[in-house]
């Protein structure tokens, strides 16, 4: 189990792969050994690992685990498809403590139903009873996803392990059948290898125990469709987007100068701004800023009004000392240039980076998709309670609430902010890499899952011949996720105020009303990220302390 343990740790913030296996014991005495990892890689890297491993079943350890098993074989966690689900959320209310965690349910959906398919009787009703509709869906292979499923056989074992069930893996999961002496891990290992784009070389360090090893493979890189934030140093094949706005002739609110913001690169340290999160300093985080004029000058204040101000106030600057170094204009050719500029200004969209956002009275959201492979897009969602702890909110959540969210989030597009007013949207994206390591057993056992677990009660009759005395010995599932801007070294220069006209000196300015988003999360928040076409969720967790610091990039 160290050495496993070790192998999993040696995997670094660049990778994210999905490995599951079942393994049999010769001798029908010792019981089954299932082991499932998952690595993502987004611009960020996370691992997930599940292991089953061998050790005595509870019923062994004491009368204070004693598995207790349900006369009906009903679960209020039954999933009905594919998309949130209230299992998804289970682990993050069972486990409710104010810490950082990450676990991935579609690991621990995948291991169950690949275990329910070589389970029987009791055992299997008890799987399927939290199962339910939910069926594993299959994902195509390129240069950015490696999925594939394979059988290994012991060659002297061969015969006891079904027919039909080779034949359902083949058929439903698409698994290759493999028999081999396993005189050496080399053939489980190279296989792993390769369809891990030769991330995991070698995670098996014996196999002379086994007769058998199911397994699943998912390796992942992908990166954003644009950096959160604009640095230099970054990645050149992920595109960035500056952020620049100047609205001509417009002030905001209590300031006297022209509205002008720009946000840009530079050379040196990181750019990433340090910020307090839950009341503690030196937080890094990203900056997100988007903006959206939706107040129209000339049309709310009318354009004879707004003709008669510039050309009254233009007469008046005449009558300065400036006015002598510039060319003298007609006040009628001031105020139509004045107007024209300022229709301009109307409708005027801006984004530092791509996101979509939510923002009520109790929560806030933020969301960023991955680049779309063969079809499947990841998203990332974060949600920000803004009133009482996370810790109460998880408790109170409903899969509605977060759907509420998903289903609600805001595209960057000027119609979808008031009219009336201009709206800024500024916020800081904290930077985080943390492991966590759910107690997946006694979730389990809770949830309904006992029979699997105990020797005497476990029935695996679909997968061998002869699965007496055959069980689930141990089970584990261990995430680590790292989330940043790719882990690049960045920065960025903010140039605030005003920048002259075009003019020659004259300027009039028209203030205008604003609203501000504040889409900071610099409070712990919880987070999800899902395929964003089928709504399945690839991994879950909360954000009580990121802890990348600036030695970290």
């Amino acid at each position: 189990m160290e050495e496993e343990n070790k192998i999993v740790e040696e995997q670094t913030s660049v990778i994210q792969e999905e490995t599951s296996y079942m393994v049999g014991a010769p001798n029908k005495k010792k019981p089954i050994i299932l082991i499932l990892i998952i690595c993502l890689v987004l611009s960020a890297a996370i691992v997930t690992v599940v292991l089953l491993s061998t050790g005595k079943t509870n019923k062994d350890k004491g009368d204070e685990n004693k598995i207790e098993t349900k006369n009906e074989n009903k679960s209020e966690f039954r999933m009905t498809g594919n998309s949130l689900e209230k299992f998804d959320l289970y682990f993050l209310k069972l486990e409710n403590q104010e810490k950082n965690k990450v676990y991935s349910p579609l690991s621990i959906k995948y291991a169950l139903e690949m275990l329910a398919e070589g389970s029987t009787g009791e055992t299997k009703e008890q799987l399927d009873a939290v199962i339910g509709d939910y069926k594993a869906k299959k994902y195509d292979n390129n240069d950015n996803m490696s999925f594939a499923n394979a059988m290994f056989i012991r060659d002297s074992f061969k015969e006891e392990v079904k027919e039909d069930y080779q034949n359902m893996l083949k058929d439903k999961y698409n698994a290759e059948i493999i028999i081999d002496s396993f005189s050496s891990p080399d053939t489980i290992n190279n296989w792993i290898s390769n369809k891990t784009f030769k991330l995991i070389d070698k995670l098996v360090d014996s196999v002379d125990d086994l007769d058998f090893a199911l397994v699943n493979a998912l390796a992942i890189d992908m990166k954003w469709n644009n950096l959160i934030h604009c640095a230099s140093g970054s990645d050149p094949t992920i595109p960035c987007m500056s952020y620049y706005v100047n609205y001509p002739h417009e002030k905001l609110p209590g300031e006297d100068y022209e509205y002008t913001y720009m946000e840009a690169p530079y050379m040196g340290f990181a750019g990433y701004d340090s910020i307090k999160f839950n009341g503690k300093d030196g937080i890094m985080a990203a900056k997100i800023l988007a903006s959206f004029n939706n107040y129209n000058v000339v049309k709310t204040l009318g354009e004879e009004k707004v003709r008669e101000t510039i050309k009254k106030a233009y007469q008046e600057w005449l009558n300065t000392d400036e006015s002598k170094y510039y060319e003298k204009e007609d006040p009628n050719k001031v105020a139509d240039r004045f107007i024209k500029e300022l229709n301009e200004n109307y409708g005027k969209e801006e984004i530092s980076t791509d996101f979509m956002l939510y923002d009520d009275d109790n929560v806030k959201g933020f969301a960023k998709d991955l680049k779309t492979y063969n079809g499947t897009t990841l998203q990332y969602v974060a949600i920000m309670p803004k009133t009482g702890t996370l810790k109460d909110y998880v408790d109170k959540v409903t899969i509605e609430d977060i759907n509420k969210v998903i289903n609600n989030l805001k595209e960057l597009k000027k119609e979808n902010f008031e009219e009336g007013y201009v709206t800024f949207v500024e916020g800081y994206i904290p930077m985080f890499k943390f492991e966590y390591e759910l107690n997946i057993m006694d979730d389990l056992i809770k949830l309904g899952i006992t029979d699997v677990f105990d020797s005497t009660k476990a029935d695996l009759g679909s997968m061998l011949k002869n699965s007496k005395g055959e069980f689930i010995s141990t089970i584990k599932h261990k995430a680590n996720i790292e989330f940043s801007n790719e882990g690049i070294k960045a920065a960025a220069a903010t140039l605030e105020g005003g920048v002259g006209n075009a003019d020659g000196g004259f300027n009039y300015l028209f203030e205008v009303p604003v609203k501000r988003i504040n889409l900071s999360f610099d409070n712990p928040y919880l987070y999800l990220i899902r395929d964003k076409n089928s709504g399945e969720v690839w991994f879950m967790g909360t954000v009580y302390e990121p802890t990348l610091k600036p030695n970290d990039f």
